[in-house]
């Protein structure tokens, strides 16, 4: 028997359940009783909380919107510090759960949630390049880095590193990854 929960708490952990099951199983095993049964409640539970389907998809959305924008974005003067900071977030936020790694960099979510939310998804990821672009501007006009260097090349580069860093992790850099691909990219940019 499970027990009642308040019903924005009992969203967010099927919620957190869908992201899980599409993470682990793929869309080709997201059902509403794999979702359930991650919870501890029955399908018919769900769809007290959701309409459909497509409605736990995008609260699941939304929980990676959550966490992707907690502190968002980074406060500092300077601009190279605040990169520096984002980068560092997101490294750490995709380390430790990877779940969100998985399904922020992936193509299944936004597939599963239709066109808004495959909007949405596109919005994360356009806010984020946009962020990083503007900070290397900023830094570019200030002088700390070389002028002429391409902005939207670097923002590229820096959010293909944090892929990389999510889909291959330790297998890859090892512990201290993020610091030393932060290292790299810091050395790229002229500092």
């Amino acid at each position: 028997m499970t027990i009642r929960q308040p019903t924005e708490e009992r969203r967010r952990q099927i919620a957190d359940a869908a992201l899980k099951v599409i993470a682990e199983q793929g869309l080709g095993r997201f059902t509403t009783q794999a979702i359930a049964a991650e919870v501890g409640i029955t399908d018919g539970t769900l769809f007290r909380h959701f309409a459909s389907k497509e409605e736990i998809v995008l609260a699941a959305l939304d929980r990676v919107e959550e966490r992707l924008f907690e502190g968002f974005p980074p406060e500092d003067v300077d601009p190279l510090r605040r990169l520096e900071r984002f980068f560092h977030q997101r490294a750490a936020l995709v380390g430790a759960n990877p779940v969100i790694a998985r399904l922020a960099f992936s193509e299944e979510l936004p597939h599963a949630a239709g066109e808004r939310g495959a909007r949405q998804v596109e919005s994360w990821k356009s806010r984020s390049l946009d962020f990083v672009v503007a900070c290397v501007e900023e830094a570019a006009e200030q002088g700390r880095i070389p002028r002429g260097l391409p902005a939207r090349e670097v923002g590229v580069m820096v959010i293909g590193t944090l892929m990389a860093l999510a889909k291959f992790g330790e297998r890859v850099s090892g512990a201290g990854g993020a610091d030393r691909a932060w290292t790299v990219i810091h050395r790229l940019l002229g500092g």
